[in-house]
């Protein structure tokens, strides 16, 4: 007898099983390649509501990062993501990893929950072998809070760990505020930053203007930037019209997290073992 399943739980089936083969590879590689100290991939989440409603726990259907934890290909999942949080700093932003918010607020930045990241290892020696950047949602949203978004980075400048936050207030500064402290702190790491999405509750042109930025900042960095705006089906007028894949127009229902979070994990099975086979031939 032939035994049928859902589409998105066959792919998923799929996904784990390229997922296992790969990490037979991984976790020869990663003894050399990683300071982690499990076997398999320890991934730790940025970013605002699109990855904060899968929980801590990454338990919540509607929330992306539970496609990914189901999917079995992290040993641990770390989700530092909060609700409201934007990429741009304001002239009112302080150090304060332990703030807590759900909403738009000066300290409520992707900065922050970097720097939460990193007294955590300091504090238990964890180290994330892939850190995944997903925010922009509210800089596109809320611009009017964040006055110096667009603004142009001064060139001259140079980020540390000892970086007034307050003196960053452009996307593009913001991000490469980040980007220095991760890479300072967490040599071996791949950072991932994924795009937002389109929503209804501002126009694609705003989302795509935001995800500019993301694409070309991270990637003169040298990182891996997916296209989450234009790349998936979830677009502004179909939300904005009929809510298809969101439940409100703008947060994921289970359908939109499970496309969101195929789209994410076929990246990062890719990754994987592309990265596991050049290390196994740089080890022969």
């Amino acid at each position: 007898m032939i035994n049928h399943c859902k589409p998105y739980r066959c792919n998923i089936f799929r996904s784990v099983s390229v997922v296992f083969l790969i990490l037979l590879g991984f976790a020869h590689a990663s003894a050399n390649a990683h300071p982690s100290s499990s076997k398999h991939p320890q991934i730790a989440l940025l970013g605002d509501s699109m990855t904060w409603i899968g929980g801590d726990s990454c338990q919540n259907p509607t929330g992306w990062s539970h496609v990914l934890k189901e999917s079995g290909i992290a040993g641990k999942i770390d989700v530092y993501a909060r609700s409201g949080a934007s990429w741009t700093n304001t002239k009112s932003t302080k150090r304060n990893p332990q703030h807590y918010t759900e909403l738009l607020h000066d300290d409520n930045v992707v900065y922050n929950q970097a720097v939460r990241l990193i007294e955590k290892a300091d504090n238990s020696n964890e180290l994330p072998d892939i850190i995944v950047l997903f925010a922009g949602a509210n800089d596109a949203w809320f611009v009017t809070k964040r006055p110096g978004l667009y603004d142009k980075e001064d060139s001259d400048i140079l980020y540390s760990s000892d970086t007034d936050p307050a003196m960053v207030t452009t996307l593009e500064g913001s991000i490469n505020l980040v980007v220095e402290l991760l890479q300072e702190r967490f040599p071996y790491a791949h950072l991932l930053f994924v795009t937002p999405l389109q929503m209804s509750k501002t126009d694609a042109e705003s989302i795509f203007r935001v995800s500019d930025i993301i694409e070309r900042t991270a990637s003169k960095k040298g990182h891996h930037v997916l296209r989450a705006d234009k790349e998936t089906d979830i677009n502004h007028e179909q939300e904005a019209q009929s809510p298809k894949y969101t439940y409100d127009g703008v947060h994921t229902n289970q359908e939109g997290a499970r496309l969101l979070g195929d789209y994410i994990l076929k990246f990062l099975i890719s990754y994987l073992q592309n990265s596991t086979t050049s290390q196994l031939i740089t080890d022969n």
